[in-house]
């Protein structure tokens, strides 16, 4: 008997991609207003939002892995990604932090659930104990968990920025079983990464479900749907066996 869910907040039960591509258009409207030196405001937002996701080559890796504090790491992707986007003169890092901010309160103001999740939340509380797992830093997840509201829709939520471990860390998930007071077959876990979601609760013991809209072929996951308010189908078919 399935007592407890575990999800992800990210792609599964709010859509990060949309708020991502509103922020990346609006940042580069705001680059070509203000910065119009810069020859290449898209380019520049295209490479600043793969560099906030660590999508880096080799040579910048090396560069920026050091720099440990998130802002400071994310305003010097801003330093950088400008000058390498036509810019005549190197921007001081006040006009840097100004276009971090800009990117970062438009992508919060537009980051919000997926069509029907609160509903869904809303009569799974009823009966089980509802808990997320997030993956990323702190500066970026507390603002999205505050932004929602997320603690009026779940009983818990574990950001892994937080944690000495993320997912696919046992650790992690072993935090939530004991925040839900169930052992591993209890439990389920549900995201839309193969790689931390999945894995990591296969290697926890606990029952995966997929958000796979694209339909994909995987046998890792115990179930696969593709979007979050079909989980409910899966609890039938789980509490039914």
């Amino acid at each position: 008997m399935i007592k407890a869910i575990f999800l992800d907040m990210d792609e599964t039960l709010c859509d990060t991609t949309k708020a991502n591509l509103l922020a990346k258009d609006h940042l580069t409207q705001y680059v070509k207003d203000h910065f119009p030196s810069t020859d290449a405001a898209h380019e520049f937002s295209e490479k600043y939002l793969q560099g906030i996701y660590k999508n880096l080559s080799s040579e910048l890796e090396a560069q920026l892995f050091p720099v440990l504090d998130e802002e400071a790491f994310r305003t010097e992707l801003i330093h950088i990604f400008f000058k390498q986007c036509g810019a005549i003169s190197e921007i001081s890092d006040q006009h840097a932090h100004d276009i971090r901010k800009e990117y970062d309160a438009h992508r919060l103001q537009k980051f919000d659930f997926f069509s029907g999740c609160k509903k869904m939340l809303k009569d799974l509380r009823e009966k089980f104990t509802l808990i997320v797992i997030t993956n990323g830093p702190v500066y970026s997840q507390q603002p999205k968990v505050e932004r929602i509201q997320l603690s009026k829709h779940v009983d818990h939520f574990i950001i892994g920025g937080l944690e000495p471990e993320e997912k696919p860390q046992k650790s992690i998930f072993n935090k939530a079983l004991n925040l839900a007071s169930v052992d591993a077959h209890e439990a389920i876990h549900v995201g839309d990464s193969v790689s931390a979601d999945i894995i990591g609760a296969n290697n926890s013991g606990i029952k995966s479900v997929w958000i796979n809209p694209k339909q994909a072929k995987n046998e890792l996951a115990d179930f696969s749907i593709a979007v979050i308010t079909q989980l409910p189908d899966v609890l039938k078919k789980l509490n039914s066996l």
